[in-house]
């Protein structure tokens, strides 16, 4: 395992030391001086067979052919604590795109244990690097991506010379650390971007963006403050603009709801160790509902819809406890195939119709009801969730086609949603393998495709897809060709980063650990795009909404960090019940780049550009969205890149009207860009999502109104100077033959 790893780190940095352009040497050590730098003091001498200094370099037989180097020689054995090599910046420097890499040649004798690089200090959130080089003896270049410090200054580089808190903790000699030609540096400017747009060439029909209310929305509602929820909510479903132009929030069209299984009743005799993972249950044990259940949950369902959320998904991840074979939510530590009773399929249809049609009654858009959620795991424990077979999905779908379409409901059956792409046309899981062509293909004993109310959709989870661009293209194209040939649209429904980190190539940081917030959430935008484009998608939901930061995760799992009374950091631990506060973090902003303007029914369009610049192995990615009245054009951009990308949109034909232009990067979340309104000629800022709004005239040249002239916070004058009602200008046959102003410019009616 740490052989891979370091092999991995060392394809990261010498990846980022060839993308190296602007430079600033700190110290090459060649005239006997520290250069920018001095050595530090605070380190235990008793560790030190040779103190820190500069000396002379022993081989200059590789990439280091100077003279001097800055080193030091443990003793024998020599411990961790204070065995540092510490390396003060004379003048402190503040971390920003034009010095984001810090790089040096490094050599160490013997590499017992791993070797500790931070930033400023010596503990884990101060890590840049920890790992062993390729050789001993050997002289090799690393570079470290300061990211996750931006903003902020540089004022020490530690070095931990032997990181030995692990074992064997003793058995090595004497061993010598050297370090050289100590820089920082910006990032290489990349080749300009062609990119063409075409209306004509149209693809998928979006149907939504969304996110789960799993699995703290039942606490939040009931605990926290009316303030911080609303919060939370507006963050969430607000299509509104601020005072600036700004989203107050990302417009979510869709609302995933979890429908309880009833394991909260239980306590800890759930098999549910924590209890956010527990959830009520609407049904009681004698048959009757409750409605007053899911509380929490349903607070938030009545902000989705009040904010306008078009759609709302409902899915189950266990029957509820009655109807189940052991009587809990799960597995129980077993190995079953099934949980369900098997004279239960009947009840558990009608649970679920019932729980459709009560929602439906309360004005809420019901598109979809999923029953069953993930078929392919165990669910031994942990949280709710059932192991099933494609034949009890099938028979389980037939009795819920009755009870929908006895209730005359237009909600549809979205079976299946699998746990990973793969398994929608392959898979090696346990169960619910292929489960494509087990429902859709005729003659098979599990085929359900002629039931009415089953939508024409597959869903998949994005997990374990992203571990290299190979992998991420391969499984997309797979669903996406198996689904068509049954005539299936597929979704994406659930994911987060639960994978192990992305490959660097991939244009991910070295772990988990050396990645910043920003670097998760552009990679998220990355992972939008390729499901988009390469798997045709129709519909993108994230997975829990909010939780609360630990283990050092950062926004690995949230799309708003929540943090309970009493914390003190970001990361939190805390009991929800005693409340707290809620902070949107970069995911959030960087799916707003694409919900928030693509909305249900835009058409994805030909986005062509060179260097290619929509393909998975690129620094760029880009996809356009043409609205269904034809009038807008929304095109989302994702810069990878550490450096500024200059980009040229052009329409392949027709002509543009207002462009305006909202960002996403390490200082800006989803913010209003009016220096980016020159299509030709636009600049990416580095380490970016940009979303380009294009408003697009029709053959008289009037397009339509910017939502601020509709608003009232502009006007629409004919050349005597006459107001005309904004409303009229839309509808250009109740406007008299004429000229007219609009923001300046003049059109011509005729």
């Amino acid at each position: 395992m740490a052989k891979t790893f370091i092999l991995s780190a060392l394809a990261m940095l010498l990846t980022f030391t060839a993308n190296a352009q602007t430079s600033t040497l700190l110290a090459d050590f060649e005239s006997g001086s520290t250069g920018k730098l001095k050595i530090g003091t605070d380190y235990a001498a008793d560790l030190f067979k040779v103190a820190p200094k500069v000396m002379s370099n022993p081989d200059k037989t590789g990439i280091n052919t100077s003279n001097r180097c800055i080193g030091t020689t443990n003793v024998a054995n020599a411990g961790w604590w204070r065995n540092f090599l510490i390396l003060e910046l004379k003048t402190p420097v503040t971390i920003k795109d034009d010095n984001c890499f810090l790089s040096m040649l490094a050599y160490r004798s013997i590499q017992p244990k791993d070797m500790r690089i931070a930033i400023n200090s010596y503990g884990d959130n101060e890590q840049v690097f920890q790992g062993k080089l390729s050789a001993d003896a050997t002289w090799q270049e690393l570079t470290f991506d300061l990211e996750p410090f931006y903003g902020k200054k540089l004022q020490k580089i530690y070095i931990i010379l032997s990181c030995n808190w692990s074992e064997p903790s003793s058995g090595w000699g004497e061993a010598t650390y050297l370090f050289d030609d100590i820089r920082l540096s910006g990032a290489e400017p990349l080749p300009d971007v062609s990119a063409r747009i075409d209306t004509s060439i149209c693809y998928q029909t979006l149907q939504d963006f969304g996110a789960s209310d799993c699995w703290t929305t039942e606490f939040i509602g009931d605990y926290f403050s009316q303030t911080e929820k609303a919060k939370g909510a507006k963050w969430l479903f607000s299509q509104q603009m601020d005072a600036k132009g700004n989203p107050e929030g990302i417009g979510l069209s869709c609302w995933r709801v979890n429908i309880g299984a009833g394991s909260a009743t239980q306590g800890e005799e759930s098999n549910i160790e924590e209890e956010i993972h527990r959830t009520e249950c609407f049904l009681n044990e004698d048959g009757s509902y409750d409605w007053t259940r899911q509380d929490g949950q349903q607070w938030f369902m009545r902000q989705a819809k009040e904010y306008g959320v078009e759609h709302f998904l409902l899915f189950s991840n266990s029957p509820p406890i009655y109807y189940t074979k052991n009587g809990k939510a799960n597995a129980n530590n077993q190995n079953i195939s099934c949980n369900l009773k098997t004279t239960y399929y009947d009840e558990f249809a009608e649970f679920l119709a019932t729980v459709t049609k009560h929602f439906t009654d309360e004005g809420y858009n019901v598109t979809y009801i999923d029953p069953v959620n993930e078929p392919q795991y165990d669910w031994k424990s942990g949280q709710e969730g059932s192991p099933w077979e494609n034949s009890d999905i099938s028979k389980l779908a037939k009795q819920l086609d009755k009870s929908i379409t006895s209730r005359e409901l237009n909600t549809k059956i979205l079976i299946p949603e699998a746990g990973s792409f793969a398994c929608l046309y392959a898979g090696t899981s346990a169960r619910g393998n292929k489960q494509i062509e087990a429902f859709w293909k005729r003659g098979t004993t599990t085929f359900i495709g002629n039931l009415s109310s089953l939508a024409p959709v597959v869903a998949g989870h994005g997990y374990w897809t992203i571990g290299s661009d190979e992998l991420l293209r391969d499984v997309r194209e797979k669903a996406r060709d198996e689904a068509a040939k049954y005539g299936l649209q597929v979704m994406q429904t659930e994911w987060s980063m639960l994978d192990d980190p992305p490959s660097t190539s991939a244009g991910f940081p070295n772990s988990y650990k050396e990645a910043s917030k920003m670097s998760f959430a552009l990679y998220m935008g990355k992972l939008i795009q390729c499901d988009l484009t390469i798997g045709n998608m129709v519909a993108w939901s994230y997975w829990t909404a909010f939780s609360q930061e630990k283990w050092g995760q950062k926004n690995r799992f949230h799309l708003i960090r929540v943090n309970t009374t009493g914390d003190t950091g970001e990361e939190s631990e805390g009991d929800l019940k005693k409340g707290g506060m809620l902070t949107a973090d970069k995911n959030l902003w960087v799916l707003g780049n694409f919900s928030r303007f693509i909305r249900p029914g835009y058409k994805r369009i030909d986005f062509n550009s060179s260097p290619d610049g929509a393909k998975d192995g690129s620094l760029l990615h880009g996809s356009a969205w043409l609205s269904p009245d034809r009038n807008e054009v929304v095109t989302v951009l994702v810069n990878l890149s550490y450096a500024r990308r200059k980009i040229d949109l052009s329409m392949a034909s027709g002509q543009t009207g207002e462009v305006r232009t909202y960002v996403t990067d390490r200082t800006r979340n989803l913010q209003l860009d009016t220096s980016l309104q020159d299509l030709p000629n636009m600049e990416l800022p580095a380490r970016s999502v940009v979303t380009v709004v294009i408003g697009l005239e029709d053959e008289t040249g009037l397009g339509s109104l910017p939502p601020a002239l509709s608003k009232g916070e502009g006007a629409v004058y004919d050349l005597s100077g006459r107001k005309i009602d904004s409303s009229r200008f839309t509808l250009h046959s109740s406007l008299k033959k004429g000229i007219y102003i609009k923001q300046g410019k003049k059109y011509i009616l005729h």
